[in-house]
């Protein structure tokens, strides 16, 4: 049954540092019950980040070749290693208190994180299926993938899956990194509709060596607008959460609309 409306506020192209401090911003106005449940869907400028695992080797070069050729990079408090942005890949930063989401555990100050996880990644695979994108998850490596010939089974593991992400027949679609604040959640998760992929050969893409990724486009030769994936991923999540997704001009949540990109 859905209960509540999640928010959500379609931003077009915007430049990471403006999204970061959004998003904490919004966090606090979250916690202190000022707003509801959020989800702002967006691009990135071309961008790499770099999670809080993120080991050195991870990006092949110096930061300052790759903003030589136009792609910005940027630590962040979301977990995770490192990965790109760019226009054309849909990102998605909900706003969501867990205390008020699905089962809650025994212990009041702790959060279903792993419950809220494998909601995002259902609704991902749901939406690529929409445009005909056979996708799954595959335990031990968050976010989703989708493969030649047979999809990904469920039950999945990362053993079993090892040979088909080493030789490419199995790719990377979608990624998740979640920074989880008192229960409230923000960064999120990206999915790869007609981005351009070469970007991901500058880094070892989530810490996976010969990690092979994909999108919308490549697996179909066509795509639909980011714009369009993104309202599709609200219509999946929100039932999943217990939520009716509502569309909210950005002003309503105290964002400026029309930023410039690097802004």
């Amino acid at each position: 049954m859905l209960t509540d409306g999640i928010s959500v506020a379609m931003l077009g192209l915007r430049g990471y540092e403006q999204m970061r401090t959004a998003q904490e911003q919004l966090v606090d106005r979250r916690r202190r019950g000022e707003i509801g449940d959020a989800l702002l869907i967006l691009e990135h400028p071309p961008t790499y980040t770099r999670g809080r695992r993120t080991e050195p080797e991870d990006l092949h070069h110096e930061p300052d070749w790759y903003r030589e050729r136009g792609i910005e990079v940027f630590d962040t408090p979301r977990g995770g290693r490192v990965t790109y942005h760019g226009p054309g890949q849909l990102v998605a930063y909900p706003i969501v208190d867990l205390h008020e989401i699905g089962e809650q555990p025994d212990r009041l100050d702790r959060a279903d994180v792993a419950g809220f996880v494998a909601a995002l990644e259902t609704a991902m695979i749901r939406t690529a299926a929409r445009w005909q994108v056979p996708a799954g998850a595959i335990n031990g490596l968050t976010g989703i993938w989708t493969g030649d010939g047979d999809p990904i089974p469920d039950g999945a593991d990362a053993r079993a899956m090892a040979s088909g992400v080493a030789s490419g027949r199995v790719r990377k679609i979608g990624s998740i990194g979640l920074r989880i604040s008192r229960g409230i959640t923000s960064h999120g998760l990206s999915l790869n509709v007609s981005c351009d992929l070469e970007p991901f050969g500058g880094i070892t893409s989530c810490g996976i060596d010969h990690c092979r990724i994909s999108s919308i486009l490549a697996e179909t030769g066509a795509s639909p607008s980011v714009g369009t994936v993104g309202l599709a991923l609200s219509e999946e999540l929100g039932p999943l959460l217990g939520r009716n997704p509502v569309i909210v001009a950005p002003e309503e949540l105290g964002l400026i609309a029309g930023l410039t990109p690097g802004a």
